[in-house]
């Protein structure tokens, strides 16, 4: 046998053993690999729209709905009303008077042109949405409180009705702010979403409506209509567990079609694909906690406390051993984004909606963009949040013992699956007079890339003049409305004092991890206004954008800076956190394990912000 025959049969052999070992070789193991490259590529995935939005005007739900406003502007109405199905009869008697208030329809047209307006929700009224003659009256009347929108100036009007007494309590306009959108809206956003031939390409095969998760959930991206607040948008969400991937369905309720999709990565997860729903005691949470104030009276402190419609839990009217301490203080917002790369195929001209949450897309710097959601939380029904009260306020002993803390658990109903959130609003009270402001992220968000920033209000009640102070070196009057970013050496880096007598105040203690709670600290910006009812005293809007990194949205407040010495002040503190999920370092994560009796058990990695008061005779 020559060389070159014995070369040729080695040759030969070396492939057959490599034909045998990919034959013989497990499924799944070629899957994995495939699906590793699928995933990998999806994460990065931005999906255009390819058709023109009259494919969208064949849906019957969206054909119902043009329809209505084509014979609404016909009958030279301005404000499309919601259907009686969604309103029960005294929220449909709120209706028919506001349809008929001059003051409520003010901005529904321009000259003789008329302007699309959509009733959105009409809502037994919550404390927090009414002024003090608005509170004093709804105690004896049936009161709702209602908003619209207005899809061409991109302004929505809140206004409050005494059902019984046949009249409008007050109406209030919020430019640049949309609101929750009707059920009408909800599920014309789930059959568009439905309808895409490109949700239906990306996803292999024809979805159904139980395959849809936030709905009604706002969503926007950088530079689109969505990211600039032109128009209404929301995402629905398909997510697939098994892939660790979700599909957001970016709808333009203004324009009625697919303004974009999405592919986002979700993280490892044991959590199931379906859990049950928990028992939320919404009932005894509407009549206890959110239709009327609460007082608690403990270690000298004196609290009035309620849940809102959006913005948490709030403190109202504290005072200790007598002395007044704050007149409001609570979270107003959770921004959320998420980076990802693929800016380059971002279209961002309008908005988006996922469960009730308004996604936004943003463009970044090298190749990155950012999107995701304004997050509130809120009463269990009649309110705007969708991130609800779970159980009530509780009042625990503070594990130093030397205080108590006022403590409220908001999640949604899926919480820990991926897409759901947790969040905890704290107020922390200290027997020496000190007192803290707490915001708990639970996770556990849709990725393992996320940026959360709590809006923190602090309205205090030294007096109804205060001055604003920082340190450098020497202590600096602040002149005219601000913000700095806080530092992160100084223990005392700022005070607030009555500016009749300047020993009645507190110093400013941010958090950098000192508090004991694992914490990773708040690099938080600092935020002096002047106090205006508008700004905060009521439920707030949506406020700035999820995704705009370089705004926390109350630089809106200050564009036109207002004095601030010897004036009534408020305090806006906006941490600022990246959640981690890397094994062995997470934090504002959660997710489900199996524990070792062999069941499932939720694991949480909290992360803890907020700054502490303490009393300037107590350093």
């Amino acid at each position: 046998m020559t060389k070159e025959i014995k070369i040729s049969i080695f040759i030969l052999m070396i492939g057959m053993v490599a034909l045998v070992i990919y034959w013989f070789s497990p499924q799944e193991i070629q899957n994995s690999k495939v699906e590793k490259r699928v995933t990998a590529s999806v994460e990065e995935k931005v999906i255009l729209p390819h058709y023109e939005k009259s494919i969208y005007q064949a849906i019957p739900e969206v054909q119902s709905y043009l329809s209505d406003i084509k014979a609404m502007i016909k009958n030279r109405q301005t404000v499309l009303p919601l259907q009686n199905s969604e309103l029960d009869n005294q929220a449909q008697e709120a209706q028919k008077i506001l349809l008929q208030d001059i003051n409520f329809l003010q901005d529904t047209r321009e000259g003789d042109k008329l302007l699309h307006n959509d009733m959105m929700r009409i809502l037994p009224a919550i404390v927090s949405t009414l002024n003090k003659e608005a509170q004093k009256i709804c105690q004896q009347h049936h009161c709702y409180q209602a908003e619209k929108y207005n899809f061409v100036t991109n302004t929505t009007t809140r206004a409050i009705v005494d059902v019984e007494a046949q009249k409008v309590l007050s109406v209030e306009r919020y430019t640049g702010m949309q609101p929750d959108i009707s059920l009408r809206l909800t599920h014309i956003a789930q059959a568009i979403a439905l309808h895409a031939p490109e949700v239906k390409q990306e996803l292999g095969f024809t979805p159904l409506k139980k395959d849809i998760t936030m709905a009604n959930v706002r969503g926007t991206m950088k530079e689109s209509p969505c990211e600039n607040t032109e128009h209404l948008c929301v995402a629905p969400t398909f997510t697939d567990h098994k892939r660790e991937q979700a599909l957001w369905a970016v709808v333009d309720l203004t324009e009625l079609k697919l303004a974009a999709a999405k592919w986002a990565g979700l993280g490892k997860t044991t959590t199931p694909a379906c859990i049950s729903e928990r028992s939320l005691q919404n009932r005894y949470i509407m009549k206890n906690f959110c239709q009327k104030d609460t007082l608690l009276e403990k270690n000298g402190w004196k609290i009035t406390y309620r849940l809102t419609g959006s913005d948490g839990l709030e403190i109202r009217n504290v005072s200790f051993k007598g002395l007044p301490v704050i007149s409001s203080a609570k979270i107003v917002d959770w921004h959320v984004s998420y980076q990802e790369k693929g800016a380059e195929e971002l279209d961002t001209s309008t908005e988006t909606y996922i469960e009730g949450r308004r996604v936004e897309f943003i463009r970044g710097e090298d190749g990155n963009y950012l999107f995701g959601y304004n997050d509130a939380m809120g009463c269990p029904l009649f309110s705007t949040s969708v991130v609800l009260a779970f159980n009530g306020p509780q009042v625990k002993e503070l594990k130093s013992n030397d205080g108590f803390m006022l403590t409220q658990d908001f999640r949604n109903p899926k919480w820990p699956m991926a897409c759901n959130y947790r969040y905890e609003n704290r107020f922390e009270f200290y027997n020496d007079g000190s007192f803290r402001v707490v915001g708990v992220n639970k996770g556990r968000g849709c990725g393992d890339n996320a940026i959360y920033r709590p809006v923190m209000r602090i309205d205090m009640a030294l007096n109804e003049k205060e001055n604003f102070y920082s340190y450098d070196g020497r202590w600096k009057l602040w002149q005219k409305e601000n913000s700095e970013q806080v530092a992160d050496s100084r223990q005392y880096p700022y005070k607030i004092v009555s500016s009749a007598n300047g020993k009645n105040g507190y110093y400013i203690e941010p958090n950098h991890g000192q508090f004991k709670d694992n914490s990773r600290g708040d690099h938080a910006t600092l935020f002096v206004t002047k106090f205006k009812e508008s700004e905060g005293d009521k439920d707030l809007l949506t406020l700035g954008s999820c995704c705009n990194l370089k705004e926390d949205g109350v630089e809106r407040y200050i564009e036109k800076p207002e004095n601030i010495k010897q004036e009534n002040i408020v305090l806006w503190y906006v941490p600022r956190i990246r959640n981690d999920a890397r094994t062995g370092h997470e934090y504002c994560w959660a997710d489900t394990l199996i524990g070792q009796d062999g069941n499932l058990q939720v694991k949480v990695w909290p992360c803890t912000v907020g700054p502490k008061f303490i009393p300037l005779q107590k350093r």
